[in-house]
Order: C-alpha cells, then structure tokens, then sequence
C-alpha cells in the first residue's frame, strides 16, 4: 500500500520523458548575472565563464549528438534521439524528468567546474520533451530570451541606464556603443549541433541541412520574457 501510495506522489511531482519526442535540457548558471566575479562579455580568458560554457556544450552536444543554444548565463540542450540521453540517465525504464536532470545537472556540474576552480557555479535545471516539429521554435524563442538578458547586461556593464525599453530599443542603444562589433555574433546566442559551432540564421532560414531529420518552421513564440 506504502509503496504505490509513495509512487503516486513521485509521478504528481514530476513528469515521464518521451523516449520518441524531441528531449530538452536547459539549465541556468545560479546567479551568474549578478556574481561580480563573472563576466559574461570576457572571451579574452580561457577559462572565463563564456568560453568554459562554450567548451561544455562542445563536449556534451558532441556525446548525445544534439544541437544546443547558449549564451548569457543558460544553455538548452535540444535532444533529437532522447535514448541516447536517458539511457544514461536512468538505471530503469522510468525516464521521469526529475531523475534524469538530477544526474545530468552534476555531470555538467562537474564538467564545467573543471576549467575554473576559483569561483564555482551551480545550476538550476529542468527537461521536458516537445515535439520534433517545434525545434525550431524553441530555438527562436530561447534566443530571443538571450538576446533580452544579453543586451540589457552589455548596457549595464557600458554604464548605461536601462528603463523599461522595448526589446528593440535596447538594441539600438547597444548599436551605438563602440564595442558592439564584438558582441554581436553572441548577442543572440550560439548554436551548436553535435560538437560544432553553426549559423544560427542559416539553420533557422532552413540553409543548414541538419544530419538528424528536416525540421518544420513552426510560428515563432511572441511572448518573451524580460530581463
């Protein structure tokens, strides 16, 4: 009786992963925006928290054969073959979401700390899974989410005051700023596919073949979420 009952509250806390949909990873660095320690604009240091995440999701996409898109402070790991995930994952056929980014959280834990000892990050994550078919909306919509935190973080750090502008007037104002050469290709986000950098544009105007199955162009999420 103890046992189902117990049973019944794990599946109402948590959720059963598709083995066949699209698996998605995301985790956020916990207060990395805010940690004066961390620069989220340095790409001149080896072992700065840009080029630690980058190095991570090159290691992780390139293991589990799945694009990936980065920047700020989050990353979403996009899993077209979610066997190849939760059969590492789980040590039984239950694939629920709470057990598998438990244990994938730590391995990413572990990888990234490795690069940088003197200032560890923890991180919030959460999985779920989506249909093929809305990849290419999650991508979209997530990079607009970076491109929010990234803007309004490259201004701050400019000594800029920041109100409650739109979105595109934030860009603007970053277009006038003499160092915005160098932080436009990571603006937005960086896309990844199995260990590799790609075009985030080209993939979503449909001029990268991806090597896994051709993706729909879905509508795109509108709602996006504030700094």
């Amino acid at each position: 009786m103890w046992k189902n009952y117990f049973n019944s509250i794990q599946k109402k806390y948590s959720m059963r992963l598709s083995k066949t949909e699209t698996l998605i990873i995301r985790l956020d660095g916990k207060n990395a925006t805010k940690n004066k320690l961390i620069d989220l604009l340095d790409r001149e240091n080896d072992i700065s928290f840009a080029n630690s995440l980058e190095k991570t999701v090159k290691y992780f996409t390139e293991k589990y054969n799945c694009f990936a898109i980065f920047g700020s402070d989050e990353v979403s790991f996009i899993c077209t073959n979610p066997k190849l995930v939760l059969e590492d994952m789980t040590n039984d056929a239950s694939n629920f979401s709470n057990e598998t980014i438990s244990v994938f959280s730590q391995y990413f834990f572990k990888y990234f700390n490795e690069f940088d000892k003197h200032k560890v990050v923890y991180w919030h994550g959460k999985c779920f899974s989506i249909p093929q078919n809305k990849i290419k909306s999650y991508i979209k919509y997530r990079s607009k989410i970076i491109q929010n935190v990234m803007t309004t973080y490259f201004l701050m750090k400019k000594g800029k005051y920041i109100g409650n502008e739109k979105l595109e007037e934030r860009i603007n104002k970053c277009k006038k700023l003499v160092d915005y050469d160098t932080f436009s290709d990571i603006e937005r986000g960086i896309l990844y596919y199995n260990g590799t950098r790609i075009d985030l544009d080209k993939f979503l105007n449909n001029e990268i073949i991806e090597e896994t199955n051709k993706i729909n162009v879905e509508d795109l999420f509108s709602d996006l979420t504030n700094f």
